[in-house]
């Protein structure tokens, strides 16, 4: 008789046990590929906000606001379509009325439908692909890219006046006309955009103080201190951050520099949007992408001091940038 040749069954499990080791040492390599590759995606993306941002200045002589006012609650990132190839987009956009249905009032309603509809549209360019590409169970575009207020801190006598979308210390706030010769600390030296983690759409208070993608709300006109945003006693909670790119609130398209990069405090808004405390967030290990003035694109660690950090984002405060 022939004898047939065969694994025995030790054998055939020292080979299943070499290839799950394999596995357990090529797995995380492959994972670090990936957000390698992902993150140098959010680079790009952050470097042609950027370069939109210089192609405005050229025209209009000035970086587009963070706000028309109240209803035209308009992102400035909407205002730079034209200059990320979405010129067709922002065709179909009427500046003149406010920007989607939620603030129509008793405008045209029928201009203000169409600009709602536009904002439906998802931009990749806007989206971090290590983040999720949509907040859930919004029909709007979400947005990854926030542009900077400032420090958050806009009267340096009175620590409590902080986090307002008004006459703010950075590049861009509400009706602001700043331009690069209102960048005094250097363009090299002032963050104009960063990220932040969209929500996950739950308005719920989070559990396991887990607070990347919800914020506290407070009520109406509540001004946002520290004291006020305490999670414990917290009105309320959302879950819709970064759910809207065409919508200029601190809800959406704009943050503050109050709070370090991946802070572990919530990001805290009010009612009406008007004030907030946040950070920067990203899904990329150790800290954020952040965009300056000058165009470049540099990762910060969310280890950086707070106040080198808050100097950053102010266009004018003659501080003098340490190493970060």
């Amino acid at each position: 008789m022939k004898l047939r040749h065969a694994f025995t069954l030790v054998e055939l499990l020292v080979v299943i046990a070499i290839i799950g080791v394999l596995i357990a040492l090529l797995l995380p390599a492959v994972q670090q590929a990936r957000e390698a590759a992902r993150r140098m995606s959010c680079t790009n993306n952050l470097k042609q906000l950027g370069l939109a941002l210089h192609n405005y200045h050229d025209t209009h002589g000035s970086f587009p606001p963070g706000g028309l006012g109240y209803p035209f609650v308009w992102s400035p990132q909407s205002l730079l379509l034209p200059y990320v190839d979405q010129g067709n987009l922002g065709d179909l956009l009427h500046y003149e009325v406010p920007p989607m249905n939620a603030f129509a009032g008793s405008y045209d309603a029928t201009l203000v439908g169409e600009n709602d509809t536009a904002a439906q549209t998802r931009l990749s360019l806007l989206l971090c692909p290590s983040d999720r590409d949509e907040v859930p169970g919004s029909v709007y575009g979400g947005i990854s890219y926030p542009m900077s207020l400032g420090s958050g801190v806009n009267n340096i006598s009175d620590a409590s006046d902080d986090g307002a979308n008004a006459n703010s210390d950075g590049v861009i706030f509400s009706l602001s006309k700043t331009g690069f010769r209102d960048v005094t600390d250097g363009t090299s030296n002032t963050v104009v955009f960063s990220e932040h983690l969209l929500g996950d759409g739950n308005d719920s208070a989070p559990s396991n103080n887990d607070y990347r993608h919800r914020v506290i709300q407070l009520d109406t006109n509540t001004q946002t201190t520290e004291s006020a945003c305490t999670p414990s006693s917290a009105p309320a909670w959302s879950g819709q951050r970064g759910a809207k790119w065409v919508n200029g609130h601190l809800a959406d398209a704009l943050y503050n520099h109050w709070y370090g990069p991946n802070s572990s405090s919530p990001d805290c808004h009010n009612g009406y949007h008007n004030f907030a405390i946040t950070s920067a967030r990203s899904q990329h290990p150790g800290g954020v992408q952040a965009a300056r003035v000058d165009g470049s694109v540099r990762f910060v660690g969310e280890t950086v001091d707070i106040v080198i950090w808050r100097a950053l984002a102010t266009r004018g405060g003659g501080e003098v940038i340490g190493e970060y």
